[in-house]
């Protein structure tokens, strides 16, 4: 089997290709708000690795929580690959690598609020006060001291970063129902909350 799985829902990207049972190539790179520029040799790169082998099987993208623009990216050119070489777009939670039945992952979702990813896999907004109730460990992807300058302790692990490995792996870690189930939802990315909506100051015609 032969997979390719993008990874840009955080800063630190990458990708991964799967081929005969291991993980033949990893390129990882750090992308900010500049996806594109990174992703798209990387992506020629591993397609070039592939070479005369078996065309892809199962193109896996990270679907979040994180950047809307950098998981739109990488659907994008999910949906190009798969189109041409006739293999899987599926798109996997990006946090699913990191959960346990221990604690929640926790995010800053802007505009006061954080998203919480409970321990059964449900996502949530919370604000400030509401994550400070929670009674359980909190792990998070943020860097090093960033819920603690809102006071929210203690936090067991911090900087956490998916990675196309590990959405490989959680996918090979799906029973062949689990992945039917989710190769069958639609490749969009996680939406915490209805995405903010600016209102034009000048009407139709004047733009």
């Amino acid at each position: 089997m032969n997979i390719l799985a993008i990874e840009t829902s955080q800063p630190s990207a990458s990708l991964c290709l799967f081929s005969a049972g291991k993980v033949v190539h990893v390129s990882t790179w750090k992308a900010e708000r500049n996806h594109d520029a990174h992703l798209f040799p990387a992506l020629q790169k591993a397609i070039d690795m592939l070479g005369q082998s078996p065309a892809l099987d199962y193109v896996l993208v990270g679907a979040g929580p994180g950047s809307y623009g950098g998981v739109r990216v990488a659907l994008a050119a999910g949906v190009g690959i798969a189109t041409v070489t006739g293999a899987r777009l599926v798109a996997i939670e990006s946090w699913a690598q990191f959960s346990d039945d221990r604690g929640c992952i926790v995010a800053d979702a802007r505009r006061g609020g954080w998203t919480v990813r409970y321990p059964d896999g449900r996502i949530d907004v919370l604000d400030t006060p509401q994550l400070k109730s929670l009674e359980i460990p909190v792990y998070t992807v943020e860097k090093p001291g960033t819920l603690q300058e809102k006071g929210i302790a203690p936090v067991q692990k911090e900087g956490l970063i998916p990675t196309a490995e590990g959405i490989v792996e959680t996918w090979l870690g799906m029973t062949p129902q689990e992945q039917a189930e989710t190769a069958l939802k639609p490749a969009e990315p996680i939406y915490v909350r209805p995405p903010h909506i600016t209102k034009s100051t000048r009407k139709p015609w004047e733009i």
